[in-house]
């Protein structure tokens, strides 16, 4: 098909990013897509050239040879030399040579931190210690012994033919199967499958707790009535207690059942439960391997009015996720007998079983489909699964996995404890020197399941006991050394990446960090992934302000975001201030990290972080990072999706808070960091932050009119620009205000070197250290691809003299220019499974309005338009509404493999059908093509 041209409008030009009138779609994409990039732009600086600047000192520090070497001492320029500007170039190369894994680049994303080690000057020593006994390595505060032998008691599952040896199994595990939960699995019933109950149940299964996480606060089961708690199992609590709810309403209100267990009855072996209540008769029971368990009279409360019911958290699902085995999972509208849960304990329910007209539910868990849990009744309550929990055969974890046979009956089978030798000191002059030993046996008896795990410690009533005292002395002096972070950067996804023979380099801006980049430097970067080259450049001149004095605030760290919600780290802290400054800030680098919770936190979950000075909020920030416009794609792994405060293959985002204006005057600051509240049903709280906090102190600022250009995004051949580039309409540039003064006005001269200049005057506001992106008018870009490069100049900031001159010009190379035939096409072919009607593309002509569009795609089809274009610059933009671009959905192999799904294909091609430009598929949010028809110009 041939596409009709858009209705033409009159062409207008656009001053800036900023401008307030965007008449066009296509111009409100182009404004889009610099806005996707800001998050590029917070920390990393340009390394283009200071056409007027002063003299530039570079230093290399790790090289590509540098394989295993992460820290060393370097050379830097004496501290009394003065910077205005101090850039860090942060260069990775793949290579197989590295120490990490297999693969040339690293296969996960990690972080990796640069930082300064810095010797303090302040003296102190190590105190010393030696305690007065030690028990196998150990030197507990008591020893409780004894010295008579002790015991260990395994209690494993026998059949009827046990002799000597293992356990063989039951014969009818072969395909039989469990389901396992971790995590946040769950398991939503239909609420139909209550709608029968009244005053009678038997709720019953087989199940193995989790070895490590059990007991914890967990509910196996919840039944509720729009939240309130009707039928309730902790299997156990966190106490250990099984608690068994049943009729009324809300926790607290219901007839309850509670009893201590042991371990092994919840863990480390399978074992049958049952659990039912007779209302009419009052009598609530736990059954447990076909016996009586627990039992109470004169509990009357009906279970009626369920509309909620879930296995493996609580009603809700949004917390109390239980963790561990269940199999056979059975609900009965009647209140089973001790004898017939005994009788058929080893048997699915069938038509045979006396009650089975009372059968509501029945999970077999052989087979769980695509989240559908098929019921075994004839009522078809099939269930549905969330998260993803694991359907696991028999006996695939040893024996002590193998449900018992029928006949089967609990054995216990004992060895003599090994003896312990109690090393004595108790020489005060020589505290090191072993004065004796005793050869006793702890006074425990020790109980494990059939596979050796321990599941329960019983202390001795009467036994010795042996209590510790420590002898103090301390040693030898040494210097206290701080450890300071210029920068956390996060690896890419690496299995299958290049980054090219150079590498790919990354630029940060480190002045800031001046007084620890002097002199002799304990220096560490870097990671065993990826090779690295790092360099610093040390740009000659006056800072916008001197640094004085700068200092963590905190010990930077992984913190649990439930400590520092809870307020147990990072706590209020008051510090002393410098008198003789005139400027602070704070800077905090933040990351989320894990996979906790319904939400993944704190990898994948925006957070509130805030500070506060002297009592009173001034400064709240969400901590979340936008990857969908990551200049290095495509990467391996999940790099297209939006983070806490990083992506795959950039620099952590770090934000700095101007506390200048609150504390004037003030010699001691109390600063406190906090965090928005976690859900503590939701398991959000083990998620972790990777954070710092550095106060620095500065002098005066130097200028009152100082406006920096600090990047030439486009046209640029930096790596960080990829993303722009190459261009063929408006060039884009970052500018700064570096002076005391509000910036409201800048003369912009521009062009490619040589030709005559264009001038655009710049309007909107900046304060000190603020920063803009301003998109320029379309210069003439004729002999765009000779050697020309392309330079901007900054003047006259508000009609002022500029005074710092030497950061107002700067010049970048010009990429080679894409040339396009008049005619194309373009050759689509859409994925499916409804992400089709994620993507749309559209073509901008040189006054940036719409020349031609598609909205519309059909499911795994093709679609292949034709455009004739007149001579001059042009731009297509293919967007993807959900930030994944056209790659197939290879992440949900392990629980979705219906919605994987094909790669798309997106190219450009010529009337033959021949291909000018492949653009890939795995774009994340937008991928974009910038061309001239004919000679540029």
């Amino acid at each position: 098909m041939i596409l009709r041209p858009s209705p033409r409008t009159t062409a207008t030009n656009l001053p800036s990013v900023a401008s307030a009138t965007r008449r066009h779609r296509g111009l409100q994409v182009r404004a889009f897509a610099l806005l996707a990039l800001l998050f590029t732009l917070k920390l990393i600086q340009p390394p283009a050239l200071h056409a007027a600047a002063g003299d530039t000192t570079f230093v290399q520090t790790f090289t590509f040879d540098s394989i295993e070497i992460r820290r060393a001492k370097f050379e830097f320029p004496a501290l009394e030399r003065s910077w205005s500007k101090i850039l860090m170039y942060y260069t990775l190369k793949c290579d197989e040579a590295t120490p990490g894994d297999p693969y040339p680049c690293g296969e996960w994303d990690v972080n990796t931190y640069t930082r300064v080690y810095r010797r303090t000057g302040r003296m102190d020593s190590t105190r010393r210690t030696h305690p007065s006994f030690i028990v196998e390595g150990a030197s507990p505060d008591s020893f409780r012994f004894t010295r008579e032998s002790r015991y260990h008691y395994f209690t494993r599952w026998r059949d009827a033919e046990y002799s000597a040896g293992e356990y063989r199994g039951n014969p009818s595990d072969d395909g039989d199967c469990y389901l396992r939960f971790e995590g946040t699995d769950f398991i939503e019933v239909p609420p139909e499958a209550c709608a029968a109950l009244d005053s009678s149940i038997t709720i019953s299964f087989w199940l193995r707790g989790d070895d490590e996480l059990q007991p914890q606060n967990d509910n196996l089961l919840e039944a509720c009535e729009n939240g309130a708690r009707i039928l309730n199992i902790h299997l156990p609590w966190g106490t250990g207690a099984v608690y068994w709810d049943a009729g009324g309403r809300l926790s607290g209100n219901n007839n309850r059942l509670a009893k201590g267990a042991a371990p092994g009855e919840y863990k480390g072996r399978w074992n049958h439960w049952a659990f039912t209540k007779d209302a009419r008769s009052g009598w609530m029971r736990i059954y447990l391997n076909g016996e009586l368990w627990h039992e109470a009279g004169n509990m009357h409360k009906p279970m009626i009015d369920i509309n909620q019911l879930t296995i493996g958290a609580n009603c809700n699902a949004n917390g109390g996720w239980y963790a561990g085995c269940i199999d056979e999972f059975q609900i009965w509208s009647t209140a089973l007998s001790g004898p017939l849960v005994a009788a058929w304990m080893h048997r699915p329910p069938g038509p045979d079983h006396p009650e089975y007209d009372d059968l509501l539910l029945y999970y077999s868990f052989n087979e769980v489909d695509h989240g559908l849990v098929p019921d075994g009744s004839p009522n078809e309550y099939h269930g549905r699964s969330f998260g993803q929990p694991q359907t696991m055969s028999y006996g695939l974890r040893g024996a002590a996995d193998r449900k018992p046979a029928p006949g089967a009956a609990l054995a216990v089978d004992s060895t003599q404890a090994p003896r312990v030798s109690v090393r004595l000191f108790k020489d005060e002059e020589q505290p090191g020197r072993q004065s004796g030993v005793l050869e006793v046996w702890p006074a425990v008896d020790k109980y494990f399941d059939g596979a050796g795990r321990q599941l329960e410690e019983r202390p001795l009533e009467e036994a010795e006991v042996i209590h510790q005292r420590e002898h103090a002395w301390y040693g030898e002096a040494f210097e206290e050394i701080e450890r300071f972070e210029l920068a956390r950067f996060i690896t890419p996804y690496g299995k299958g990446l290049d980054l090219g023979e150079d590498g790919f380099t990354w630029i940060a801006e480190v002045t800031e960090y001046a007084p620890l980049l002097a002199g002799s430097v304990d220096l560490e970067a870097g990671n065993g992934f990826e090779l690295l080259d790092l360099r610093f450049a040390f740009i000659e001149g006056r800072p916008p302000r001197e640094v004085l004095r700068l200092r963590n605030l905190w010990a930077g760290g992984n913190y649990s975001y439930g400590e520092l919600a809870d307020d147990g780290d990072l706590v209020s802290q008051v510090v002393p201030l410098d008198a003789d400054a005139s400027g602070r800030m704070i800077r905090s680098r933040i990351s989320g990290h894990g996979h906790c919770g319904p939400r993944n936190c704190c990898e994948w979950d925006r957070k509130q972080h805030h500070l506060e000075l002297n009592g009173i909020r001034r400064f709240s920030w969400e901590v979340w990072k936008d990857c969908g416009m990551n200049p290095l794609h495509p990467q391996g792994g999940t790099w297209q999706f939006d983070r806490a405060g990083w992506c795959p293959g950039t620099f952590v985002e770090t934000e700095d808070h101007e506390i200048t204006p609150f504390t004037l005057g003030d010699t001691l600051l109390a600063v406190d960091y906090a965090v928005q509240p976690y859900d503590p049903q939701s398991g959000e709280r083990d998620g972790r932050f990777y954070i710092e906090h550095q106060l620095f102190e500065f002098g005066p600022i130097e200028r009152e009119y100082d406006v920096e250009l600090q990047d030439i995004l486009a046209p640029s051949t930096r790596d960080e620009h990829r993303r722009l580039n190459p261009v063929s309409g408006r060039p884009l540039i970052r500018i700064r205000n570096l002076g005391s003064g509000t910036v409201e006005s800048v003369k912009i001269r521009y062009g490619l070197t040589g030709a005559a200049p264009s001038v655009y005057c710049w309007e909107g506001r900046l304060a000190f250290r603020e920063s803009a992106l301003v998109e320029l008018p379309r210069p003439d870009w004729s002999g765009m691809d000779g050697d020309a490069p392309f330079e901007a100049e900054l003047r006259r900031p508000n009609g002022r003299r500029d005074e710092n001159r030497r950061n107002n010009l700067l010049r970048s190379s010009v990429p080679e220019s894409v040339v396009l035939p008049a005619e194309v096409v373009i050759h689509v072919r859409s994925p499916g499974l409804g992400r089709a009607a994620e993507n749309r593309w559209l073509v901008l002509d040189a006054a940036g309005e719409v020349f031609a569009e598609r909205n519309e795609f059909e499911d795994f089809a093709l679609s292949r338009d034709t455009l004739r274009l007149a001579p001059g610059p042009w731009e297509f933009f293919f967007l993807d509404n959900a930030e994944d671009g056209m790659i197939r959905h290879w992440w949900l192999r392990g629980y979705a493999p219906d919605l994987i799904g094909e790669n798309g294909e997106l190219m450009i091609l010529n009337l033959e059908g021949d291909t000018l430009a492949n653009l890939g598929y795995d774009f994340a949010e937008q991928t974009a093509l910038r061309f001239f028809v004919g000679e540029p110009r």
